[in-house]
């Protein structure tokens, strides 16, 4: 019996911290980000990228326009659909698109 109250009692404050962590974080100052889809919490917009990204990313740039945030799992990302709009993106914003981080994953492949 006290094994099966201390694994209740576990998953209830693991519950109750990921409760607070979601309302906490939900509160904090949001970034200037390009409209987007709602994510849905955890796996974001996974769901509706689905087996083709480019026909489904094509269909959600007709609603929220050639520069869009997603989220993909816990990584937002940006997306651009228009070549003028990567244009500008890449010729004029160059220096804020300059101090991004470099994936673990191009690290691991020596892609650095």
């Amino acid at each position: 019996m006290d094994f099966l109250s201390g694994t209740i009692c576990l998953c209830l404050t693991w519950l109750l911290i990921q409760a607070l962590h979601i309302i906490f974080r939900s509160k904090a100052i949001p970034k200037k980000l390009p409209p987007g889809p709602k994510p849905f919490p955890l796996v974001g917009n996974l769901l509706e990228v689905g087996d083709k990204p480019h026909k489904s990313l094509t269909k959600l740039s007709k609603v929220h326009g050639p520069i869009m945030s997603v989220k993909l799992g816990q990584v937002t990302t940006i997306v651009i659909s228009s070549a003028a709009m990567a244009k500008e993106v890449l010729q004029i914003h160059d220096q804020q698109l300059s101090n991004r981080t470099i994936p673990d994953a191009l690290r691991a492949h020596r892609h650095d």
